[in-house]
């Protein structure tokens, strides 16, 4: 079943919605809050759907697949307000949607641009409550995708970028010993987000004794591409080996 427009800020209208899918059996699996991808400054749920409907219909997870504010109108910190508050509703709203809902503790996901609001998300979420953190092809370290693409930093904070509001954006500073399982996984031939960035978030991991989990693969795509999708699929559906290496992440931490 699927909820759609619930609203976890109703000042941000149409950015502060989200979709739930509900499982049969809601109750035995825990919810997943899913971030779209889009650079902080396109796209909407819609883009991640086939990610929800996967997560919901196949694993059996509740999802709520969040809106955020777009940087073109609203600059960082924005949208990573939006996704700790989305966050804080899927664990703490009274609603009587969520009301049947495992919710001691959530994973947090994203795609791209939302691979790094769901790290940044879920790693200043006290620990406790996260059951694990999935970054798809995500923007896991800051300054190599900003020495790639830099026009991407001054459309999300605003402004021109120095040291220090990149360095706020960077979600290895939030890491602790007892920071959530994490897993990563990433195309070794995206052109979209570097795959720099997520082996540096995991020597950044490592320097403070953690291990995240990683999934890294080559797809024979051309074109600028995270190379994660497989083509022509509507709506948009992961290529099987990456939903089974989410699929064994979530059941080994749920």
């Amino acid at each position: 079943m699927k909820i759609t427009a619930i609203s976890y800020n109703h000042e941000h209208e149409f950015r502060g919605l989200g979709d739930l899918y509900l499982p049969e059996n809601a109750e035995q699996k825990t919810p997943v809050l899913l971030i779209h991808g889009g650079g902080w400054g396109a796209m909407d749920k819609q883009g991640v759907r086939g990610i929800a409907e996967f997560l919901c219909g196949e694993l059996g997870h509740p999802v709520y697949n969040i809106n955020y504010r777009l940087c073109v109108n609203d600059p960082w910190p924005a949208c990573g307000d939006d996704c700790l508050e989305a966050a804080n509703f899927l664990l703490n709203s009274d609603l009587p949607e969520f009301s049947i809902l495992n919710r001691k503790k959530i994973f947090v996901m994203g795609g791209s641009a939302g691979g790094h609001l769901a790290l940044m998300t879920g790693l200043r979420l006290p620990p406790e409550k996260i059951s694990g953190i999935v970054s798809i092809s995500g923007i896991a370290s800051i300054i190599p995708d900003y020495e790639m693409f830099p026009d991407r930093y001054r459309s999300l904070l605003g402004k021109e970028p120095d040291s220090s509001s990149l360095a706020e954006l960077e979600p290895a500073q939030f890491l602790k010993k007892n920071s959530p399982p994490i897993l990563l996984t990433h195309d070794y031939d995206d052109n979209v987000v570097p795959q720099i960035c997520p082996v540096r978030f995991m020597e950044s991991a490592k320097q403070k004794g953690l291990s995240p989990e990683s999934y890294f693969y080559r797809k024979e795509e051309t074109g600028f591409s995270h190379r994660i999708w497989i083509p022509e699929s509507s709506p948009h559906k992961l290529y099987r080996d990456i939903e089974l290496e989410i699929g064994k992440f979530l059941e080994k931490y749920n």
